[in-house]
């Protein structure tokens, strides 16, 4: 008898690897975006993590959506992480979340709607740890199973932290470690172990209202969360706005437990794919490199962490508040080849 039907066989692509290439969105986007100027505080233009709309002195509004397929079979852990990477762009901006719209995909007619009430239960309870209402939301009939949230939140413009303001000196942290994207495609294959699943698990559904809160009390210049686009993806678009040039150190990179093993064993996703061969026209790769934390470096993460550019006297107040921090690089000058990212 065939066993339970899976969330994950129902789609091709789950979590933020389902995104589409960074490369294909520019050309995309190019003459659509609004520049920043005015009250809009932050836009697209530079590719931050979330829109910011000055309505008052001393107040804006952060604004920001996302949406993936099922990453993971259990509705509660889909509903969960979704919301949290949806939010982690709040905290990303040094925001705090207001309310969220839920935004739904389901088939009614062949899914269980005890299934979907799952779902959006997991999602209510990181909302509830996040202190952030659930204000309603929109849902579509859809053969592929989506869930997602828009978000709006508050910011302080002066206390504000994009990912355009790193400055040569400062130092790189990452705020949790790397390799949910091949976790999640060996679990799509049923190739990856309890312990190995939970842990990513666990990594995936925690908030980034902590490393928020670190990051302002060590006075961050910038910050991006890591999502679909990879470390190498985010920290690239950091360079660019900032104008500078990130050194990162692969040997430094946190990596969840089984990781790097399944890179060898070759659970790799095509969003991973799609991100390597980005980062190897853009972005400067040591040729010493294992290839294995290369592919991890580009990983396609979902509800990853915060990558965060911090003053070298201020990184002692990041580590002391968040221990777990890890300390991956350093920020440089922009060489003649321009800004970007050196692995090394």
């Amino acid at each position: 008898m065939p066993g339970p039907m899976r969330l994950t066989e129902l789609t091709g692509q789950g979590g933020c690897s389902a995104k589409i290439a960074q490369a294909d969105l520019h050309s995309v986007l190019a003459g659509i975006v609004t520049a920043p100027g005015g009250d809009l505080l932050v836009s697209a233009l530079t590719m931050d993590d979330a829109a910011v709309y000055r309505i008052g002195e001393g107040v804006a509004v952060v604004a920001t959506t996302d949406f993936f397929p099922p990453p993971v079979d259990d509705p509660g852990d889909y509903g969960a992480i979704a919301t949290a990477n949806a939010l982690s762009d709040i905290y990303a901006m040094g925001g705090r979340p207001l309310l969220l719209l839920n935004l739904v995909g389901y088939d009614l007619a062949s899914l269980d709607p005890g299934i979907l009430s799952q779902i959006l239960e997991g999602g209510a309870e990181v909302a509830r740890e996040a202190g952030c209402a659930i204000a309603g939301g929109h849902s579509i009939r859809s053969p592929e199973p989506l869930f997602g949230c828009a978000v709006v939140g508050l910011v302080d413009p002066a206390r504000m932290i994009t990912n355009a303001g790193a400055r040569p000196g400062d130092v790189l942290f990452l705020t949790k470690p790397l390799g949910t994207g091949v976790v999640l495609n060996a679990h799509k294959q049923q190739r990856v172990t309890a312990p190995v699943l939970a842990g990513a698990v666990a990594v995936m559904r925690e908030l980034n209202r902590a490393a928020a809160q670190a990051m302002l009390e060590a006075k961050a210049t910038a910050a991006t969360d890591i999502t679909g686009f990879g470390l190498m993806g985010h920290a690239a678009n950091l360079a660019r706005a900032s104008r500078v040039r990130l050194r990162i150190e692969a040997a430094a990179l946190p990596l969840l437990p089984g990781a790097i093993d399944l890179v060898r064993a070759g659970h790799v996703p095509g969003g991973t794919r799609r991100n390597l061969e980005l980062a190897s026209s853009e972005s400067r790769i040591g040729v010493d490199l294992a290839a294995e934390m290369v592919l991890l470096a580009c990983d396609a993460q979902t509800s990853g962490g915060l990558l965060l550019s911090v003053p070298e006297g201020r990184a002692g107040v990041l580590t002391a508040k968040l221990p777990r921090a890890r300390r991956i690089g350093e920020v440089t000058e922009a060489t003649e080849i321009g800004p970007g990212v050196d692995l090394v």
